[in-house]
């Protein structure tokens, strides 16, 4: 069974696909939407080191990151057009995308030709879970981590606030009114945020709260007793979130600007960009330790 991991920039993510990496009885494909897939040739691969960005925190790798392509990128099978990372961020389950559909086809059958499980590791995908699941079934996990701490992670990073800015302005595009009507930069991540973790959490059959993992051992004993119900690594002892807050506590206006976002999700045209049954999402929602899910909760 496929296994697909929904995850959003500085969450963890880099952490979890190394667990899958790790474990023989896996391919685990990192990013699967990556824009700069197309970039890598077969020696660059083999020669560059594996390492994000200065300061990344990421796990140590002894091969690159995008390794497990090589195979497919040396023998022109790969075949991924950038469009695919940011240009349809939003996909309802009833929706059709052939090119998608196509390319995670051949990086699933890439795995299975190798006899392995296929663990396809996303940063871009998270609302598109539900097409996803759809179109390929499959065992689907939602990593979180509260969104105050995840975007101070950034850092002075710019690829980060550009890449939310670019699916802002996709998701616009192609659904016209979800953000016009937003003013600011954090009101309009949040929305980003809230929807997206929204579309994931109803979509996917595990919840993974790094920030609840780290922080609470009954917590990391009880996912990692159903990742191993379902032959997923399940050695969770190493995940460590930093307290990026700890020096900088939210004060009220974090409180208001997720609560604007959330209102426009409930109330506004951005309303369209959760999933028809938000009711699916309740019970798991309860579960996330994020500063802002009571707001979440609220746009159910």
């Amino acid at each position: 069974m496929t296994v697909f991991v929904h995850s959003w920039f500085r969450s963890g993510s880099t952490w979890l696909w190394g667990k899958f990496r790790n474990d023989s009885q896996f391919v685990a494909f990192y990013e699967p939407l990556n824009e700069e897939l197309p970039e890598w040739t077969p020696h660059l691969l083999k020669t560059r080191a594996a390492r994000a960005f200065e300061g990344d925190k990421h796990p140590s790798n002894d091969k690159h990151y995008f390794f497990e392509y090589l195979e497919l990128i040396a023998s022109d099978r790969l075949q991924f057009d950038k469009k695919l990372a940011f240009d349809r961020y939003f996909l309802t389950a009833d929706e059709e995308d052939a090119s998608l559909k196509d390319y995670l086809s051949r990086l699933i059958g890439e795995a299975n030709d190798l006899h392995r499980r296929p663990a396809l590791c996303f940063c871009r995908s998270q609302m598109r879970a539900s097409w996803v699941k759809r179109n390929f079934e499959g065992l689907h996990i939602a990593q979180v981590r509260n969104p105050w701490d995840q975007w101070a992670s950034f850092g002075r990073h710019g690829y980060f606030k550009k890449s939310l800015l670019i699916t802002a302005y996709c998701i616009e595009r192609s659904h016209p009114g979800c953000f016009s009507h937003i003013e600011g930069f954090d009101r309009l991540v949040s929305i980003l945020w809230i929807a997206s973790t929204v579309q994931a959490v109803a979509t996917s059959d595990i919840i993974l709260d790094t920030d609840l993992v780290s922080a609470s051992r009954s917590h990391r004993e009880k996912i990692s007793s159903q990742l191993a119900d379902q032959s997923l690594p399940s050695d969770l002892s190493d995940c460590k979130q930093p307290d990026v807050h700890k020096a900088s506590p939210l004060t009220q206006e974090h409180y208001r600007i997720f609560a604007d976002a959330a209102a426009a999700l409930r109330d506004g045209p951005a309303s369209k960009l959760l999933p028809p049954d938000r009711q699916a999402a309740t019970s798991k929602l309860g579960n996330l330790t994020t500063t802002s899910a009571e707001f979440v909760v609220k746009v159910l």
